[in-house]
């Protein structure tokens, strides 16, 4: 369809035929109301509309209509006042991160769900009302930004799918550069605009701020001039914002001196974008005549308020887009293709959004600018200033408040601060206080380096030598196993020390009394927040922080409490938490309840017994530390003075001159050119042992004994005792949740089974006849059930029991196999492949389906999800074995599940104490063996991939809601294990005397059921005398 083109003063803009004229767009600016309601769609039409064109107003600002339209914004938040149960009671959400992500609002989500989705149909065609409809609304969108952003028409608009990221990328695929160029950035680069440019550049330099937090334009001069001499493709990339201060930068300046050298001039607005003027194309007294005009410009425009959900945007000169292979080829990108041949679309808008492109994201993306630029881009920046000068004549005040960036240079609304604490030195951890204001007042702030890594630590006074020192102790030992090793994140076990800050944003549409509340929130947390150490926890390998009564998200939601089981969808819903205290009336109240918390603090801290966290930093550690620990904390409320220390780095301040501004010492911590260790590299790696570092691949036989996994700590039972619950989970089955399929031998030919079975090799054979042969585990005339979850344990089991089977009737053993499955009915586990892989095996399987998950989430007083499976499992295991006439269960624990089962019995029982090898129930008609207790795990693993075994993935979501302590155990096996290969070995003497007890509940008879320290009720730390939801 032809595109019209008309005239605007020096500039040509696209404008939409009259077929495409928007009924919308009219109507968004000429509806009689815009309502907040959130039971309606948002949106009431006041006029049949027909096909009368419309015709745009003159632009008149009107602040009041801005004013009004703020308001109206704040109040169509969606999640505005959310309320959650935290430590100290109920609080209501008070959202601050919109520098990272907007939030959703009900009139754009409303119109969205009642306008474009009834219509929505693929783009990719115009001959049906639904695809016309749909196009017409994506053509508007992009012709919203086209205007918005002053988009001449030698300019490409197009959205791209991942934000700032992906627009970089598309870029970079565009310029098909035939050689590496010389990049300029600005010393404030989020890493979006960033590494990108460091993979394919000759050079990056990096340009300093000047005195006043602002680009250094000298600096810049002075290297484009050094760099033109090279005769190579120049490109400045420079953000229009810094998204960890909120320092404005001059991008007509340096666009201007970046043309004046012929060198390309791309722009992130990320962080400036939802509260500027954004100009592609300006012109200007004091640069007429294009001089000024940018090159690219690109943004996310999920940080605006209602972008959630939305594509980023790249505004780029067509002419610069030279690769006609488009960044992502398919359907879309092409004009034909025949049978050897195509041919690309030579549209760069079209060319560039192969596939089926974010449509719907792309229209709410345009509805979303148009709110903006209805609000103004003058009237927000007004109320940034504003806002900016309160918070300044607040906090300024606050010497333990250390706010990052100049306070000359212009800027929004965004603040990263640290917090000291004037008696000891150290700071508060950034984590901890995000914590704070969340579990105190309900702020949601951000605590780390928010992406922008090298400019975080020009920030904080990191020089090159220090920053090496804290990449070097942070980095994950490049030898541990990341495959099967579940890791949630990539770090050592001192990620605590990760320097950083916390961070949060004044939004321009929150009303006064809501601003006045952040501000003064922020202000008691640097004042009293010490106080609360005490009562957080610290994770060293992770770096978060939790109050030592929440250590788990006990209000989180699950996808998997959706059902559709019902023929219609239900959603489940979560268990009960206790009751809390009220949320506050209003922000007055919750910031007197913030008072008396901090008042009560040094009360609740009298019976706590907290270590000496000191000892777990080693040398190294200990110097790099920066932050105050709750065990010192404690000692400070006790009285007990602690020493002022230096820490490794100090916050810069901005300088009245360059002399001294670049003068100033940035670290306290001297360099150590020889040093008496070892680094990470410098460490020789071990024999090779068959693969990598392995752990256990957590199966459904996992969980069939609950000390095998009950990764929540808190309290493990044995085996035996487990069996005193089994009473009730016999009579909790439902005929309609559980089905049980039994499936005999059939005549399946030999040869077709003997070519399934699988022989191990010497190392796991070996080992496993040792324990069968030294524990007895298999008798003449046995029948066994082998407990088959499809994992790799379990089916390694299986094929070595078939080959110890035909051995042992060579010295007078001859003994059955069966197996048996059970499914817990999880949409992350399936183990039903196993039905016909057993068939072919040709041995009698036993198949029983029961909705376990969901019956756990029925009751309300299931702590552990994954040990009410394994009780409800193991029930079901037994009550098989007895009906079909098994007197043996095999499970396929090993001897790594042996190893963490100790040590986390001995951590956090008190007792030593781990799985047995083989042993009888209390009813002693059925014995417990496990063939694998001297196996290693990386050995089942090897085997399992070498014969191809179906091994069935497996993500229970209510077994990895977060890293849980087995796999802690797992990593830190896995750390010694690499210094000392031989631990495995020397656990595995250590503890024979535990895994040779053959009887049920020796421990109970010799210790009783909780253990010694449980029965003194000493085990007090981390716990205070007052309930959570009353204080701290």
């Amino acid at each position: 369809m032809p595109m019209h083109l008309k005239g605007v003063l020096d500039r040509k803009f696209y404008d939409l035929s009259e077929a495409y004229k928007s009924r919308g767009e009219l109507a968004l600016d000429n509806n009689i109301t815009i309502g907040s309601d959130r039971e309606d769609s948002g949106v009431q039409f006041s006029q049949n509309l027909g096909d009368k064109p419309f015709q745009p107003l003159a632009y008149q600002p009107d602040f009041d209509t801005s004013s009004k339209l703020a308001a109206f914004i704040d109040e169509n938040v969606i999640g505005k006042e959310h309320e959650f149960v935290s430590p100290f009671g109920k609080r209501k959400v008070v959202y601050c991160d919109y520098t990272a992500s907007g939030k959703a609002l009900h009139c754009i989500e409303n119109y969205v769900m009642n306008e474009v989705l009834p219509t929505y149909g693929n783009t990719h065609t115009t001959t049906s009302v639904t695809s016309l409809q749909t196009t017409l609304f994506r053509h508007e969108a992009r012709e919203i930004f086209r205007n918005a952003l002053g988009a001449s028409e030698d300019d490409a608009c197009i959205f791209v799918g991942s934000g700032c990221t992906g627009a970089v990328h598309k870029l970079i695929n565009g310029l098909n550069l035939t050689e590496p160029p010389i990049v300029f950035v600005g010393a404030n680069e989020h890493h979006s605009n960033l590494i990108p440019w460091r993979e394919i550049a000759a050079r990056v330099v990096r340009i300093k701020e000047d005195s006043n937090g602002l680009l250094d334009i000298f600096e810049l001069e002075f290297s484009l001039k050094s760099a033109k001499k090279e005769n190579r493709v120049m490109i400045g990339c420079f953000s229009a914002a810094s998204n960890i201060t909120g320092t404005l930068y001059q991008d007509l300046q340096i666009t201007a001196l970046l043309h004046r050298f012929g060198a390309l001039s791309f722009w992130d607005y990320a962080t400036a974008a939802p509260y500027v003027k954004i100009a592609m194309n300006p012109t200007t007294v004091d640069y007429p005549s294009g001089v000024a005009h940018k090159d690219a410009i690109y943004f996310s425009m999920h940080k605006f308020v209602g972008g959630v959900q939305t594509p980023g945007i790249l505004v780029v000169k067509k002419s610069l887009l030279q690769n006609h292979i488009p960044n992502g080829a398919g359907g879309g990108t092409v004009f034909f293709v025949d049978r050897e041949d195509h041919l690309y679309l030579r549209d760069a808008e079209m060319r560039e959004e192969g596939g089926t492109p974010a449509i719907v994201e792309s229209i709410r993306a345009g509805i979303v600018l148009k709110l903006k630029e209805n609000v103004t881009s003058e009237w927000i920046m007004e109320r940034e200033e504003k806002l900016v000068q309160l918070a300044y004549s607040k906090w300024g005040s606050i010497p333990e408040l250390t706010l990052l960036g100049s306070t000359k240079a212009p800027r929004l609304a965004v603040f990263s601060f640290m917090i000291r604490d004037l008696v000891s030195g150290y700071y508060l951890h950034h984590n901890f206080v995000c914590a704070l204001l969340n579990d105190m007042y309900g702020i949601q702030a951000r605590g780390g380096c928010a992406c922008a890594g090298p400019y975080a630590q020009d920030l904080l006074g990191i020089d090159e030598t220090l920053s090496h020192r804290y990449q070097e102790i942070l980095v994950e030992d490049n030898r541990l196993d990341r495959t099967h090793l579940r890791r949630k994140e990539e770090h050592s076990c001192y990620e605590i020390l990760r320097p950083g800050f916390a961070r949060l944003n004044l939004p321009y549409f929150a009303s006064d009394s809501e601003v006045d509340f952040i501000i003064n929130a922020v202000i008691a947390v640097a004042k009293n927040g010490w106080t609360m150490l005490p009562y957080y926890q610290m994770n060293a390998e992770t770096g978060e922080w939790h109050h030592h009564t929440q250590l788990s998200f006990k209000n989180r939601k699950w996808i998997g409490n959706i059902d559709f089981n019902l023929g219609h969808m239900v959603v489940r819903q979560i268990s009960k938490v206790p009751d809390a205290q009220d949320a506050p009336t209003g922000y007055d109240d919750c910031l007197r309840k913030g008072e008396e918390i901090f008042a009560r603090a040094l009360k609740g801290t009298s019976t706590m017994i907290i270590p000496d966290q000191r000892q777990g930093f080693n040398t190294e550690a200990s110097e790099l530390r920066w932050f105050l620990l709750p065990s010192e904390a404690k000692a400070l409320l006790s009285g007990i003075a602690l020493p002022k220390i230096v820490t490794p780095f100090s916050p810069r301040e901005y300088a009245s001159n360059m002399q001294e501004y670049d003068s100033q010492h940035y670290s306290t911590v001297p360099a150590r050119m020889n040093k008496s260790k070892l680094s990470v590299e410098e460490i020789k790696p071990i024999e090779e042992r068959n693969g990598n570092i392995n752990q256990k691949n957590e199966t459904k036989e996992d969980y069939v004994d609950n000390v095998d996994n009950d990764s929540d700590c808190d309290g493990y039972e044995s085996p035996e005792e487990s069996e005193s619950f089994l009473a009730d989970v016999y009579n909790f089955h439902d005929d309609e949740d559980e089905e049980t399929k039994i499936l005999a031998k059939k005549s399946i030919a030999r040869n077709a089974s003997a070519r399934l079975w699988m022989s191990p090799m010497k190392n796991i054979m070996k080992p496993t006849l040792e324990a069968l042969l030294r524990y007895k585990m298999i008798s003449n005339g046995d029948r066994v059930l082998v407990c088959v979850s499809g994992g790799k344990d379990s089916l390694t089991l299986l094929h070595t029991l078939r080959q110890y089977q035909k051995q042992s009737k060579g010295f007078g053993i001859s003994f059955e196999i069966g197996a048996m499955t059970v499914d817990p009915g999880s949409s992350s586990y399936d183990p039903s492949p196993l039905i016909p892989y057993m068939e072919q095996l040709g041995i009698p399987y036993f198949y029983e389906r029961q909705c376990i998950i969901t019956k756990a989430m029925d009751i309300s007083d299931v702590d552990s999800i994954c040990s009410f499976c394994s009780r409800l499992k193991r029930g079901r295991i037994y009550a098989t074995a007895r009906n079909h006439g098994f007197n043996v269960i095999a499970l396929g624990q090993h001897l790594d599940d042996l190893a963490e089962s100790f040590l986390m019995s001995t951590f956090h029982n008190g007792r030593l104490r781990t799985m047995k090898a083989a042993y009888v129930n209390r009813d002693r008609d059925l014995k417990i063996i496990r063939p694998f207790v001297y196996v290693r795990e990386k050995e089942l693993r090897q085997f399992a991939i070498d014969a191809r075994l179906p091994v069935i993935p497996e993500n229970c979501p209510a077994c990895f809601e977060a890293p849980k302590e087995r796999h802690r155990i797992k990593q830190l096996l896995a750390q010694q294990e690499l210094l000392f290969p031989c631990i495995y070995l020397n656990i595995k003497t250590s503890i024979l005397p535990l895994m040779s007890i053959d009887q049920p509940f020796v421990e109970k008879k010799l210790f009783g059921k909780q253990s010694y320290i449980e029965k003194k009720g000493k085990r007090v730390s981390y716990t205070g005398t007052i309930s959570p939801q009353y204080s701290i």
